[in-house]
Parts: structure tokens; C-alpha cells; sequence
């Protein structure tokens, strides 16, 4: 299958680098990218064709020429304009996967007409082939387009099939979670470095801890019984996960999830009434 990207920034080029790892065929795959020295680097490093919207007014239009599925990842605010550019190019049967945050199916839909659309939420890690990507399909979608876009992602990480109702809880706890994870490091080396840690060491030490932690859930995924098994009765974790709870940890966590997910509603509304 032809398979068109059109603006490849960081999480699409990520993205695609998923894909060809699933097998792919690069030669298949046209990308675009605004300037010329980000279409050379992604032609060099990807081997697929890779063209400037600086250079070429219809690099776009050339690219999903012959397509089946057609990823855009352009800013929510652009993607009327380049629905507009790109209606009547689209090949018979394309399906349009947008990676754009707050911008339903709904929307696409009217954007896209007679279109099959998907909307698809990665989060960063999927630049390292271990990330976790939402996918809403609207319900004209065949079914083997839909397995086909899961195992052709499944390159960059886990991909995760949700009804669109659940999609502001997949950014909640995945897509903006990524971060969560960081800001509690960001703050462990902090403690660490104000007890008289060097800050190098206080960043590995919490970047391997981190790591292991992943790859233990990753193992077993029951966060609970991993919690449980490392915190005995009367010692050090426990008196820090004492201390956790003693600070209402569970609620600012549901209160940083909840705000996440109302906020790409928010933006759904912004982006259908503008």
C-alpha cells in the first residue's frame, strides 16, 4: 500500500519510522515537511521520498496522489486548509488518520466527506519504538483497515483500539502521562541533590530507576502488586509511600488526568467552532 504523510514533524516522523520498522515497504512512502533540510533528513535517515512545501506548492497534493492511507500531521488550526487542498486529490478509498490533538471525528468527517477517518493520540516515546498510541475510528472504517493501521503502528508501540468517548482518559493517563513521569523525576533528583547528591548521579540514579520500574510493569502490569511487593511493613518505602498518602497523592493524580482530558474536549469545541 501507498501510504502518504503530509507534515512530518517530530511524532510523524516518529511515527513513520514505526511503520517501516513494521515492514513497510520506504519506497511506498511520501512524505512532506516544511522546509528542505527537514525533507533531506528524513529521506536520508528513512529512505522514503520526502518532499518541501517550501520548494513545491503541490508537494502535498502529490503525495497523497495514489495513497491509501493518508497521516496529517499538521497543527489542529491547519487542518481545514488542508482538507480544502487536499479534497479532490485523495484517492478513491484513502482513509485519513489525523494525529491532531482536539479535533474529533466528527470534525474530521466534515472536513474529509465521504472519507473513512481515524483519529490517532501517540505519545513521545514512540521516537524509541515504545509508545502508546490511541486510535478512534469512526464507525464507516472497515475492520481490516482498522487491523492493518494497528499492525503497522505496533512499530512505534503499543497501539490501543478506544471508542472516542475514551479518548480524553488515553490522554489523560498516556499521551500528556508521559510527562507526569518526568515532572516526578524531575523533583526526585531535586530531593536528591538537596540531601547532598551530585545532580549527575541524582539524574542517572533516578533516569535507571525509572527505566527498571518500566520494565518491570512492562512485565507484569499490575502497578499495585509491584507497589506492594517492594514495601515492607516498617521500612523505608513504606515510610515514603506513607508519606505519599499523607499528601493526598492519589487525588492530585486523578485531578492532573481529569484536567488533561477536559482539556482536549475544550479544544474539540475550539477547533469545531473556529
Amino acid at each position: 500500500m501507498r501510504i502518504a504523510f503530509v507534515g512530518t514533524g517530530n511524532m510523524g516522523s516518529a511515527l513513520l519510522a514505526g511503520i517501516l520498522a513494521a515492514g513497510q515497504d520506504a519506497g511506498q512512502v511520501h512524505a512532506t515537511t516544511g522546509s528542505a533540510e527537514s525533507a533531506d533528513g528524513l529521506a536520508s535517515r528513512l529512505g522514503v521520498r520526502a518532499t518541501a512545501v517550501a520548494d513545491d506548492a503541490e508537494a502535498n497534493r502529490t503525495a497523497v496522489d495514489g495513497a491509501g492511507l493518508v497521516f496529517l500531521g499538521v497543527k489542529p488550526w491547519m487542518l481545514a486548509d488542508t482538507a480544502a487542498e487536499l479534497t479532490d486529490a485523495l484517492a478513491d478509498g484513502a482513509t485519513v488518520v489525523s494525529m491532531a490533538a482536539g479535533v474529533d471525528l466528527a470534525t474530521l468527517a466534515a472536513l474529509f466527506p465521504r472519507r473513512p477517518v481515524v483519529r490517532i493520540m501517540p505519545n513521545t516515546p514512540s521516537s524509541v519504538g515504545h509508545g502508546v498510541i490511541a486510535l478512534a475510528a469512526a464507525a464507516e472504517v472497515p475492520s481490516a483497515t482498522v487491523d492493518e493501521l494497528t499492525s503497522l503502528l505496533g512499530g512505534a508501540g503499543l497501539v490501543v483500539p478506544v471508542d472516542e468517548r475514551h479518548m480524553p482518559a488515553m490522554i489523560g493517563a498516556s499521551a500528556s502521562g508521559v510527562a507526569y513521569f518526568f515532572l516526578l523525576a524531575e523533583h526526585m533528583v531535586s530531593a536528591a541533590v538537596s540531601r547532598g547528591l551530585d545532580e549527575d548521579t541524582a539524574r542517572r540514579a533516578v533516569a535507571a530507576t525509572a527505566e527498571g520500574a518500566g520494565r518491570l510493569l512492562a512485565d507484569s502490569p499490575d502497578p499495585a502488586a509491584l507497589r506492594a511487593a517492594v514495601t515492607s511493613a516498617g521500612g523505608t518505602t513504606a515510610a515514603g509511600i506513607a508519606s505519599f498518602e499523607d499528601d493526598g497523592f492519589a487525588a492530585v493524580v486523578d485531578r492532573a488526568v481529569r484536567a488533561a482530558g477536559d482539556r482536549s474536549l475544550q479544544m474539540e469545541t475550539e477547533n469545531r467552532e473556529g
